[in-house]
């Protein structure tokens, strides 16, 4: 899909203009910004689907930029890494990750519907352990075809969920 340029535009100044802040700090200075949850069909631990999530929000309208999840699956099975993005996106350019500007992955967007855009892949031991050691994990990606942006995931917090969901 290819958006007018105009649109693209529009996009991109909504990223550069707008500031965001996890939506958890525009509560209070104390808040934990990674929350966690578990949720299943029953009370055992195999049956347990856990995850820890952050959202980032613009300040001003609350509107979702970006969710980061971690989930455990039951059954002990691999972890998974999701984002969830905002509409216009340029898809071709596909989003990077990094942590404390160390790469971590290069993601494809999977799909896309009226919440927003989708990846998923799976979250290894590897990305963890970065997540876990690191202060910011940055998401660069191309909010056109010729302009990349960066927003900044604070981890403050997320091995302390990481304890509490694994």
């Amino acid at each position: 899909m290819r958006l007018p340029l105009y649109l693209s535009a529009a996009i991109a100044l909504l990223f550069s203009a707008l500031p965001f802040v996890p939506a958890q700090a525009q509560q209070a200075e104390k808040t934990v910004l990674w929350q966690t949850r578990c949720a299943g069909e029953s009370r055992s631990a195999e049956a347990l689907i856990c995850e820890a999530t952050q959202s980032l929000r613009v300040k001003e309208n609350g509107q979702l930029l970006f969710k980061v999840d971690i989930i455990y699956p039951g059954n002990s099975g691999q972890p998974v890494f999701q984002l969830q993005a905002p509409l216009g996106f340029y898809l071709p350019g596909k989003v990077k990750l990094s942590v404390d500007g160390t790469g971590i992955g290069e993601l494809e967007i999977a799909t896309c519907d009226q919440r927003g855009c989708y990846i998923s892949a799976p979250a290894t031991d590897t990305m963890i352990n970065a997540m876990k050691a690191g202060a910011k994990m940055e998401i660069d990606f191309a909010a056109s075809a010729s302009q990349r942006q960066k927003i900044e995931v604070p981890l403050t917090g997320f091995s302390r969920a990481m304890a509490a969901i694994q």
